[in-house]
């Protein structure tokens, strides 16, 4: 045993080829490394530059769909709308409130005007009736006439299968009362006059044979004005509504308001609800 080792001192060891190979090893697996990296990078590129004109191509063609669906939208190429509850189309856009009630309801524009009924696009004509303005898709009109509001005690029974039908083509949810299959009443919101946003309910009591022969007048919930018997529209004729009262319960009042020139009339629960329509819209 050498002096060095009996000290307890390590003999140095020499770098043999081996040590020489593992040194080159490492070098050469970083260099390949490297290599590899930039190819990721590479490979990483190409498919960012792919997915950019990928992206590119999906934003055209969503901007091409909106600027369709705009255009279709205020442009469409047919127009559907709705006379007094009948649905018609065309494609003309421009008309004017007095051609629309000629061309649709066939009634006399000097006794008659237009109103749009469509929540989103409400208007009265009353007085424009040559002014021309722009159809749009899905509109709703109805045909009101300008002759009085009547005040008479007129009652009916009735069958309500029809108008119950027809409320519900204008978007109403009609109800019977109960035990009273004659009484139909539903909720209303106001759409003109000094009342109008008001959410109240309306009950009609419908004659058998209609639409051959017209409702009377309305019944109102809550009431409105006091007891009346004379008078004219909208204060006189009035007086409580007991049968809706005891049906539905809450306060109701009767309003005598028959819708005069029915005979002539196009028959239609629209044409009935325009009538209604007439009598807020004239508080």
């Amino acid at each position: 045993m050498s002096e060095a080792n009996q000290e307890g001192h390590s003999e140095p060891i020499e770098a043999g080829p081996k040590g020489h190979d593992a040194c080159g090893s490492d070098e050469a697996e970083a260099l390949h490394d490297i290599e590899q990296a930039k190819a990721d990078i590479g490979k990483a590129k190409d498919e960012i530059q792919h997915g950019m004109k990928d992206l590119d191509a999906a934003e055209q063609k969503l901007d091409a769909a909106e600027e369709e669906l705009e255009e279709a939208h205020h442009h469409p190429k047919i127009i559907h709308f709705s006379v007094d509850a009948e649905p018609y189309e065309t494609e003309r856009r421009e008309w004017t409130p007095n051609e629309i009630i000629t061309e649709f309801s066939g009634l006399d524009i000097t006794t008659h005007y237009l109103i749009e009924t469509d929540p989103h696009h409400q208007a009265n004509f009353q007085g424009k009736g040559t002014v021309p303005f722009e159809l749009h898709d899905c509109a709703s009109f109805q045909v009101i006439s300008v002759g009085p509001a009547p005040v008479s005690d007129g009652n009916a029974r009735t069958g309500v299968a029809c108008f119950v039908a027809g409320l519900a083509s204008l978007g109403y949810k009609p109800t019977i009362a109960p035990g009273k299959p004659e009484h139909v009443y539903f909720d209303y919101e106001v759409p003109a006059g000094k009342f109008a946003g008001q959410l109240v309910r309306l009950g009609i009591i419908v004659p058998q044979d209609f639409p051959l022969t017209a409702p009377g007048g309305i019944h109102v919930s809550p009431k409105f004005y006091p007891n009346q018997s004379g008078g004219v529209h909208p204060t006189g004729g009035i007086h409580d509504s007991a049968d809706f009262q005891s049906a539905v319960g809450g306060d109701w009042q009767y309003w005598s308001r028959p819708y005069t020139g029915w005979s002539t009339a196009k028959k239609a629960v629209a044409t009935y609800m325009s009538h209604v329509w007439k009598l807020w819209h004239t508080q």
